[in-house]
């Protein structure tokens, strides 16, 4: 059986062939959306480069490593979830800052649409047509 973690501090081959598939396969699988249109630029470089480096040191095992030793982590395969998880936290912040701009341009779009509004009324010289009726929200109180 082979094992896990080999003795010398590197990954062992199972873990380092599903590193390097499950790399891969994100890999691919940002291209393929970019192909299909479903995945902005934008996003798409942050995804590729986190796939990359991960497939990098999936592969160069030696990087990785040195990478753990260098950081004070015991075991490499530990070294290249903190890599990912890392990446994680850098898409999370970079969508957070992508959503508080939209944000921010639907609240003056939603103000500019109600002035628009309330002067093609004044202009027209007639009353405001009623509101519609709120309707109840299916979620109870």
């Amino acid at each position: 059986m082979i094992d896990v973690l080999a003795a010398s501090g590197t990954l062992g081959t199972r873990v380092q062939i599903f590193a390097i598939v499950g790399s891969a396969l994100l890999f691919f699988f940002v291209l393929e959306l970019v192909r299909r249109r479903r995945l902005g630029e934008p996003y798409a470089i942050l995804w590729l480069v986190a796939s990359a480096v991960l497939l990098v040191l999936s592969v160069w095992d030696d990087l990785l490593s040195s990478l753990a030793d260098l950081v004070g982590i015991q075991t490499p395969a530990n070294a290249l979830f903190v890599v990912g998880f890392g990446f994680v936290l850098v898409l999370l912040l970079s969508f957070s800052s992508v959503i508080s701009r939209l944000s921010r341009e639907n609240k003056l779009l939603a103000q500019e649409v109600a002035r628009l509004s309330e002067e093609r009324g004044d202009k027209a010289g007639s009353a405001k047509a009623p509101a519609p009726e709120r309707q109840e929200s299916p979620i109870p109180k």
